[in-house]
């Protein structure tokens, strides 16, 4: 039997989600879990000989929670980590700033990927056409393959250099304060409108925990991750956003189920 794996995704669209599953299919023997879990238990078995985080990127930087959750992980010095960060062309410093903290954990070199998936941030533009998002998804169909082939090898990865931090952080909240996003902010800015029918799907696909369905309707607390799943998954469209206009379209990875975006566990590669 090969391995065991665990890839710990960070994911809104379903970009890193069918990401880490078709490298947790190609290594085999793999769980695959939300990196919210880690909140409930950071300590990752000694059974799992890889530890994989596979994340979206978050204005050229790793997600809050993502972060947060590496510095929390706990693992022996002999498991091997990789990182894969999906972005729409540039991962900025997800890669780099991960491999800084889960570097000092293990006594093997971290593996990290950049692989781009069709950029989806709605708050920010509308999602690329279906022909151009094909391109994408036909790329990452075979890049996984020669990533889970790297993975197995344990062959150290090239380490990349990062455009200069203090000009790409700069550039990055401009052009966010241009598209009216702050990046660092806790609140969402989302909102229910009439076509709400109270389902809960929101509700339940926020792992984070900040969306409530009351008599009144949709509320959304103070700490918002920003990972757009609310508004891409909801059945009616009914979440908006001021940022958002009434008719754009809604991204969601193809290869993604609402039933997926729902679970928080997977086990792949029998």
């Amino acid at each position: 039997m090969a391995e065991k794996t665990v890839i710990y995704y960070y994911s809104g669209s379903g970009n890193s989600l069918s990401v880490a599953k078709h490298i947790g299919e190609k290594l085999g023997n793999t769980d695959i879990l939300s990196v919210y879990t880690l909140r409930e238990n950071s300590e990752v078995p000694p059974d799992y000989a890889r530890v994989g985080i596979v994340t979206a990127t978050w204005f050229v930087r790793p997600p809050r929670i993502v972060r947060e959750m590496c510095e929390k992980l706990r693992i022996s010095r002999q498991q091997k980590v990789f990182i894969i960060a999906t972005c729409g062309g540039y991962d900025g410093y997800v890669c780099i700033d991960l491999k800084a903290i889960l570097q000092p954990k293990t006594d093997f070199p971290v593996q990290t990927f950049m692989l781009p998936m069709p950029p989806n941030h709605i708050v920010g533009f509308s999602p690329m056409p279906d022909g151009i998002n094909r391109i994408y998804l036909n790329h990452e169909a075979k890049s996984t393959g020669k990533i889970a082939e790297k993975i197995q090898s344990g062959a150290p990865t090239r380490n990349r250099k990062g455009i200069n931090r203090k000009f790409l952080t700069g550039a990055s909240k401009s052009f966010n304060s241009w598209l009216g996003v702050d990046r660092d902010s806790v609140e969402g800015g989302f909102y229910a409108s009439d076509a709400c029918t109270k389902c809960g799907v929101c509700e339940k696909l926020c792992k984070n925990g900040n969306i409530h369905l009351t008599e009144d309707g949709v509320v959304w607390g103070h700490d918002c991750q920003q990972c757009m799943a609310c508004i891409m998954w909801c059945p009616n469209q009914a979440i908006r956003h001021p940022n958002v206009p009434e008719k754009r379209r809604r991204y969601r990875n193809p290869n993604v189920t609402l039933k997926d975006m729902l679970q928080s566990e997977f086990h792949v590669g029998e």
